[in-house]
């Protein structure tokens, strides 16, 4: 969310206060103006602000105090995002429980007001209506008038307000508004009461669209079991630290992530990846904090810890990803920021017209009524709730099924994909090689091996682990080397005492002027497997043939796709014969081979210039350049870091099919979005007008304030249970 310059910090900081899309647009506006704050996003739903600003012009006593001057509560300044989300909930909860509290107190007077009882005991409890179950308005009202915005709170205050002190006026002066006119005391209550009462369902339905994500935080583990001096403790998960030694019994939570180092059992990780089969776990293999062991014993060293484990990494980025907004966002609220004015103006030229036109005995109290009821129905807050409040829902739920949407933009591009191009090894492969056959060359099998697994020892390709994995079960150990380097797409170098080691492809080693013996070169290029060739000092020593499995999925994968009008393409830097033979085996017909990360890239670019929105699909760090340009990029999160940040999408578990399913996800999120502006829009237009009496002359339909609050408290809710369908939601 925030520059990429190292010399900005990220704060998340949960609010008191925020209601609307006008409460959002002034904080965004007043916090943006600061010198030192270099973006600021606020999330409506969890009520949570996310910030990049600069500590050496700004501090957290002035951006906290600013957000007070703007009329709002910064309830805590923190980088953790399991910190803010804690303080978050404790907030929702909070206001739960404050508006079902104002909600009872507003029912039990409007049951009351609705009883026969003297003129000044119903005007006591109409005031003890409007101030003790309506209190949070005006004071809201206040903090925008301070400010000098206009907000929800704005809108009934107002309207209570002026209903209430007409009723006071008449009491305290009979016969003002004509012998026959009555203080509408009853639609003082009614009012307050049915906008808490949707103010309580709204807060009830937030907390419901967090859940998948604070049941997350919520059950991440409290303790672990640390081995330290031979010797076995009990701590707070907060007191360890990276390298510690963990220990982990059957049935017991992963406390941290880190690598088995003994021990053998299966882990159930469906919380991170909604897989629901057990994974196994050996020596050498990660575990992930928040998971659950489910049959053996386990001893692993911790590595990942506190806000770097990869629970904590998921509930950020899901948390930053909400508080991004589309385009379509962006345009509401710009709408919204002009919509209480409008509105205010709307209810007072209405006001004015019948006091004009009407007869002047029920002039005034028509005139009050009409003014009270357009902003008694006008609903800032279903605008404003639209669009967040699918996407909090919609990411919170991808994320339960092991799918990372990191923006919200994604939703605008992913319906009219129409290429997704694929990386091959780990992706439509397994990525989990094998060392089929070494051929070494002028070299003994044992030299070849070390020598090999010695330029490997640093690398993160699929290639190296599958070298590392054959030298350890040989005991091989690799030689010291003195640098490493990594040449994306073609292959490594590592530099030793005895000069410097190169394995990679084929097509590199032509570049690099190594001769390959006509015999091994035939050889290799009739091969359907991978290559691995090694040279030392440019000097050709042989290769070795790995082998690689396609993905059980990856068949199925392409059918769908296919079905849904999108066509699939393979792109690998490996050999044509053995891209050929993967494309063939899953039914691709387009496919590239040989190619390096920047062919990558110029293939997206491709694509995309012929008019086609391009999706990439890949796990590697030669990858990141096309995730990027890509109009979706998707990375597996068995794939590197650098293709993971540099994507759109993350994939969490190594199913091909969460493509699709992130596809659909998104569509659905982007389609329930449309279904709620359609709905906020199509309700203030027809609504408004009608609480203003347009239709009056006509067909005699006005509506009462009480009714119109109730509208009120209905657009709002109904928003937010049309985003909760996206929690039930088939995928």
């Amino acid at each position: 969310m925030a520059p990429t310059s190292e010399k900005f910090k990220k704060a998340v900081i949960p609010l008191e206060g925020v209601h609307c899309a006008s409460c959002v647009a002034r904080i965004e506006k007043g916090l943006n103006a600061m010198p030192g704050v270099a973006r600021v996003s606020v999330n409506l739903p969890s009520k949570t602000a996310f910030l990049a600003y600069d500590p050496a012009q700004i501090g957290q006593e002035a951006i906290s105090r600013k957000i007070e001057d703007l009329g709002y509560k910064a309830l805590a300044f923190t980088e953790s995002a399991g910190a803010a989300e804690n303080t978050a909930l404790r907030e929702l909860e909070r206001e739960k429980g404050l508006m079902l509290k104002r909600f009872l107190i507003g029912l039990v007077l409007t049951a009351f007001l609705l009883t026969e009882s003297s003129p000044y005991t119903m005007m006591a409890a109409a005031a003890a209506a409007w101030w003790f179950a309506g209190k949070h308005f005006h004071r809201g009202f206040l903090r925008a008038l301070k400010a000098r915005s206009a907000d929800m709170n704005s809108l009934v205050s107002l309207s209570t307000s002026v209903t209430f002190f007409y009723g006071v006026l008449i009491t305290m002066v009979p016969g003002f508004a004509g012998p026959h006119q009555h203080a509408q005391w009853h639609d003082v209550a009614m009012l307050i009461t049915f906008i808490n009462l949707g103010r309580w369902l709204e807060a009830r339905s937030k907390s419901k669209a967090g859940e998948a994500v604070s049941r997350l935080f919520k059950i991440a583990p409290k303790f672990a079991r640390r081995l330290k001096d031979g010797k076995e403790e009990t701590v707070p998960v907060t007191d360890i630290l990276p390298g510690d030694v963990i220990l982990l019994r059957s049935g017991e939570q992963v406390p941290v992530d880190g690598r088995v180092t003994g021990g053998a059992s299966s882990v159930d990780e469906s919380l991170l990846t909604g897989e629901s089969v057990p994974a196994d776990k050996t020596e050498g293999s990660r575990v992930y904090a928040g998971t659950i062991n489910k049959t053996g014993a386990l001893e692993f060293t911790a590595e990942g810890v506190g806000e770097e484990t990869v629970l904590m990494k998921i509930i950020k980025a899901v948390e930053e990803a909400q508080a991004e907004k589309s385009a379509v966002q962006h345009l509401v609220d710009k709408i919204s920021a002009y919509f209480v004015p409008v509105v205010f103006f709307v209810a007072a030229g209405a006001a004015t017209l019948w006091l004009i036109y009407e007869d002047p005995v029920s002039a005034v109290p028509r005139a009050v009524g009409i003014f009270a009821a357009v902003l008694a129905v006008a609903c800032p807050c279903a605008m404003g709730l639209a669009v967040p409040m699918a996407v909090a829902v919609g990411f919170g739920r991808a994320a339960s099924a092991g799918i990372l949407i990191r923006n919200a933009d994604v939703l605008e591009r992913v319906s009219g994909v129409d290429v997704i191009i694929f990386d091959k090894t780990g992706t439509v492969t397994e990525g989990r090689l094998q060392l089929e056959g070494l051929h070494p060359h002028n070299a003994g099998e044992k030299e070849f091996l070390r020598l090999l697994v010695s330029a490997e020892q640093s690398s993160e390709h699929p290639f190296a682990e599958a070298v590392r994995r054959r030298a350890a079960a040989a005991g091989v150990t690799p030689l010291p080397v003195s640098g490493f380097e990594a040449v994306p797409g073609k292959g490594a170098r590592a530099r030793y005492d005895g000069g410097e080691i190169s394995a990679g492809s084929l097509k590199w080693f032509d570049e690099l002027g190594v001769a390959v013996p006509d015999k091994a070169r035939a050889e290799i290029k009739a091969s359907p497997d991978s290559m691995l060739l090694l040279a030392l000092d440019n000097d050709f020593k042989g290769y070795a043939r790995l082998a690689d499995t396609i993905r059980p999925e990856a068949v199925e994968l392409v059918r769908q796709l296919e079905a849904l009008g999108v066509e699939p393409v393979l792109a690998s830097g490996d050999r044509q014969a053995v891209v050929a033979a993967a494309a063939a085996a899953i039914g691709i017909k387009t496919f590239h081979a040989e190619v390096f990360p920047e062919d990558k890239l110029r293939l997206v670019m491709h694509y995309k210039a012929l008019g086609k929105r391009t999706a990439m699909v890949g796990d590697g760090f030669n990858d990141a350049p096309a995730l990027s340009e890509a109009d979706i990029g998707m990375a597996m999160r068995s794939g590197t870091d650098v293709a993971v940040q540099a994507s759109d999408i993350t994939l969490m578990h190594n199913d091909l099919l969460s493509v699709i399913t992130a596809v659909r996800i998104s569509k659905s999120i982007r389609r329930v979005i449309k279904q709620n502006l359609a709905w906020a829009f199509a309700y203030n237009i027809v609504l408004i007008p009608l609480a203003a009496g347009a239709f009056y002359p006509a067909w005699g339909i006005l509506i009462p304030p009480s009714a119109a609050g109730a509208a009120m408290a209905l657009s709002s809710v109904s928003v937010v249970m049309n985003s909760l369908r996206l929690k039930r939601m088939k995928i």
